[in-house]
């Protein structure tokens, strides 16, 4: 148990400190040193292979609450960037009606 503990932690960590550092790029002000768009992709990678990460972990232990809560926040930090998670369909925006 001690291993999936660890890939866990180790999982979560990759794609914490991924988010942390595009929201610092996100949150900096226009002032701010440009950051090479190789070093974002790159960030961005270590988000989606934190994902998949966690999906493996999934597959190998089945249902488990706190995987499935690493996959929320692993989510949550892909959604709040604008950033698509490949493994989930994106949902069709609901058609606007008309209120007269």
């Amino acid at each position: 148990m001690a291993i999936y503990n660890d890939e866990l932690a180790a999982a979560r960590r990759q794609g914490r400190e991924a988010y942390d550092a595009m929201e610092a790029w996100v949150s900096a002000p226009a002032d701010a040193p440009e950051v090479p768009g190789a070093v974002l992709e790159a960030h961005a990678r270590k988000l989606r292979e934190s994902r998949e990460r966690l999906r493996k972990l999934r597959e190998d232990h089945g249902e488990r609450d706190d995987i499935a809560a690493a996959l929320a926040e692993s989510e949550e930090f892909h959604r709040s960037l604008g950033l698509t998670i490949r493994d989930k369909p994106d949902l069709e925006p609901e058609p606007e009606t008309e209120t007269e």
